[in-house]
């Protein structure tokens, strides 16, 4: 069961979600390793992204 719902939005206005083309996206994280890495990927990704997490309860 997912953890977590990360939001991740260019800041440059590029394409996120490679389905609709949108500036954003969602996904939802399973644990704490995977939220870890997903920041670590995204912290390096060129389109410059604003990354939000929500905790699923």
């Amino acid at each position: 069961m997912a953890k977590y719902v990360v939001t991740a939005t260019s800041r440059s206005g590029q394409k996120v979600n490679a389905i609709t083309g949108a500036p954003s996206d969602e996904k939802a994280i399973h644990s704490d390793k995977e939220l870890r890495e997903f920041k670590a990927a995204a912290a390096a990704d060129p389109r410059d992204l604003d990354v939000t997490v929500r905790p699923l309860d």
